[in-house]
């Protein structure tokens, strides 16, 4: 049968700082941050013409989202694909 683990007061906590488990608890995997959506290139809103950064879908459809104008475009058929891969600088992978 388990130990229960007894619960401690507010007091208590307030005056002794919490007891350590086990040593398995200081060994801290490191954290690698990767972002969201992977981004392809820049190129200029259709609407308002500031520059934007043309993100992959997690279905591998581009899409734009000007922070600007608030436009939210995506490219789902060939031709605008075509269109957009024309205008579109492509950013470099660090």
């Amino acid at each position: 049968m388990a130990k229960k683990k007894r619960k401690r007061s507010w007091l208590q906590s307030l005056i002794a700082p919490e007891p350590e488990a086990s040593s398995d608890k200081d060994k801290q995997e490191e954290v690698i941050l990767q972002p969201a959506l992977r981004q392809i290139g820049i190129t200029d809103c259709p609407i308002c013409k500031r520059e934007v950064a043309v993100f992959l879908t997690k279905n591998s459809r581009p899409f734009i989202n000007c922070s600007f104008c608030s436009a939210r475009i995506f490219y789902n058929g060939r031709e605008s694909m075509r269109r957009l891969k024309r205008k579109m600088r492509p950013v470099e992978d660090e």
